[in-house]
C-alpha cells in the first residue's frame, strides 16, 4: 500500500512540475456580428514608426581654441509610409554632419549652438526625416576637464500634427 501511495505521489509531482504555463490573452473587442471592431482593426493597420540611428565616434574638431573630442548620436524618424526609394543612406548624413564641423564657421559658439545647426542642417536638407535627434557628447579637454553633452530634437511642423490626420492629410 506505501509502495502504490509513494508510486501515485510521485506521478502527481511529476505531472505538477511539468505543466505548460497558460497565459491569458487580451480579449479582442467583437461587433454584434462577432467581428473584430473598426478601432481594433485600425490599431492593427497602422503604419509603422521608423527610426534609424548612428553615430560618428571619436570625431576630431578644433573648437573653443582647442582639439576636442566628440561622440556624436544622431537617430532620426522618417515620415510615415515613406517610399523605399526616399530613404536616405545614413552615410550622406554622417558625411553632411562632418563637413558641418570641419566648415564649422564660428570656433567660439557653444555646443548646444553646434548641435542646433547639425539638427536644422539635418532636417533641411533630408525631406523623408520626420525628426532628427543629436546628442554631441564632448570628451574632457585641456581647457575644460569635463564630459558635457548637448542633446537637441528637431521635428517637422507636419510631423507634428500627422497622428490626426489622414494618410492624405485631411481630417476625416
Amino acid at each position: 500500500m506505501k509502495h502504490l501511495l509513494a508510486h501515485a505521489l510521485g506521478i502527481v509531482l511529476l505531472a505538477a512540475s511539468s505543466a505548460v504555463a497558460v497565459h491569458s490573452q487580451p480579449a479582442k473587442t467583437l461587433s454584434k456580428n462577432g467581428t473584430a471592431s473598426q478601432a481594433a482593426k485600425q490599431q492593427q493597420t497602422g503604419p509603422p514608426i521608423e527610426e534609424f540611428s548612428f553615430t560618428l565616434k571619436d570625431f576630431k574638431i578644433d573648437h573653443q581654441g582647442e582639439t576636442n573630442t566628440l561622440n556624436i548620436l544622431i537617430s532620426y524618424r522618417y515620415l510615415p509610409n515613406i517610399a523605399n526609394a526616399d530613404y536616405p543612406d545614413f552615410r550622406w548624413l554622417a558625411k553632411d554632419v562632418a563637413t558641418l564641423l570641419t566648415n564649422y564657421p564660428n570656433k567660439d559658439d557653444y555646443w548646444e549652438i553646434v548641435n542646433k545647426q547639425i539638427t536644422s542642417l539635418l532636417l533641411a536638407k533630408y525631406p523623408a526625416v520626420a525628426s532628427v535627434t543629436c546628442e554631441l557628447r564632448v570628451d574632457p579637454s585641456r581647457q575644460v576637464p569635463y564630459t558635457r553633452s548637448s542633446r537637441v530634437t528637431r521635428e517637422r511642423a507636419a510631423a507634428r500634427s500627422r497622428p490626426s490626420a489622414s494618410p492624405r492629410g485631411k481630417n476625416r
